[in-house]
């Protein structure tokens, strides 16, 4: 029975190894010449800030859709040269505001622009210098075969302990789906997308109009990763923590609450979530049951912590303590069905049913 712990967090490792080792990377020096025509949208509610910054980075045309900010995000997107769509009525019922932000965005390029991939990213992103050209080089080495390219940035930390409260997210992620091996044996589905950056081929966004079709999860880009593989669209996961990082929160607590707003949508049950929350616990202390090869269970477990982290430039003081991070994980999950039960979710100033079942 203790060589079962072994091979469960062997198996985390081995994904991990994989996922660092083969999933594809940006080359911006392929992306010069003739390559595939991008636009980058960038849903926007208050984030007149985080503008200043992305906007000059992109050096490319930029559409924003500025969600009923009140913090002058508007002015801030035009005066640096964006496109801006406003808002023209109060959030629909059955909407998430980025979902509808989105949505407007893509109908609004799709008119004006003729691009042939749509970019979305997060306005709280951080494009390095060769950002565009990188995404270029995506496009070009697999948008034949690949409707949607996504991928992880390099996460940045916020204060004091914040890390530890997020490190379990990209923890579960690069450790149990190997999206470097489906992309380079193109065989089955990584049912993903990352939120901060996804890039849809203009024809493939206007077909399925995932956003609409998602309305209203907040965790829309994991529905919409399911929504692809259930059309047959395939999706490439890169890593492109090399062109672009993300600074999420700046506080534990900023964490905790962000990550608890969603994390129930992951199984979207009750039951799921409650398997999903104890599960784990399970993990982050089954290394103790390992009895005399535990030192062995245990260094697996926080060599998948070391693997995943490197994919991502995380702050590695977080895998050594491994087990709290995805204890956290667990609590995150437990909290986020304890607000989803109650029947409303609140987050950026409004507050949305659940679908919890």
């Amino acid at each position: 029975m203790h060589f079962v712990w072994i091979a469960i967090y062997g198996f985390f490792t081995l994904i991990s190894a994989i996922n660092l080792l083969l999933m594809r990377k940006p080359r911006p020096e392929q992306g010069q010449g003739e390559t595939p025509s991008l636009v980058f949208l960038i849903p926007a509610r208050n984030e007149a800030e985080n503008l200043k910054r992305l906007i000059p980075a992109l050096h490319a045309k930029v559409y924003v859709f500025d969600d009923e900010s009140d913090d002058g995000t508007a002015e801030v997107a035009s005066r640096l040269g964006a496109t801006v769509i406003r808002a023209r009525e109060p959030l629909p019922t059955g909407w998430t505001g980025k979902n509808r932000a989105c949505h407007e965005l893509a109908k609004a390029v799709t008119e004006d622009s003729d691009a042939e991939w749509l970019v979305f990213l997060d306005a709280d992103v951080r494009p390095k210098p060769e950002f565009a050209e990188g995404v270029r080089s995506l496009a070009k080495e697999v948008g034949s075969r690949c409707g949607v390219i996504t991928g992880f940035p390099e996460i940045l930390p916020g204060r004091g302990i914040e890390p530890l409260f997020l490190a379990w997210v990209g923890w579960i992620l690069l450790t149990t789906n190997p999206y470097g091996l489906v992309s380079r044996v193109r065989k089955g589905h990584n049912r993903f997308t990352n939120g901060q950056f996804h890039a849809w081929r203009s024809d493939v966004y206007t077909r399925l109009w995932p956003n609409e079709a998602v309305r209203g999860a907040i965790l829309e880009d994991v529905k919409m990763g399911r929504l692809c593989a259930k059309e047959g669209v395939p999706i490439e996961v890169a890593n492109v923590s090399s062109i672009l990082a993300v600074k999420m929160y700046g506080t534990w607590r900023e964490t905790f609450d962000g990550m608890s707003k969603n994390s129930h949508e992951i199984t979207d049950s009750t039951p799921g979530s409650l398997f999903l929350g104890a599960l784990l616990f399970v993990i982050a202390w089954g290394w103790l049951a390992a009895g005399s090869v535990m030192p062995w269970a245990l260094g697996l477990f926080l060599l998948s912590g070391v693997l995943s982290a490197l994919t991502v430039k995380a702050k590695p003081w977080a895998v050594v303590l491994l087990p709290i991070a995805i204890t956290l994980g667990g609590v995150t999950i437990l909290r986020s069905l304890t607000w989803h039960r109650r029947g409303t979710v609140t987050w950026k100033g409004r507050t949305y049913p659940s679908s919890s079942k």
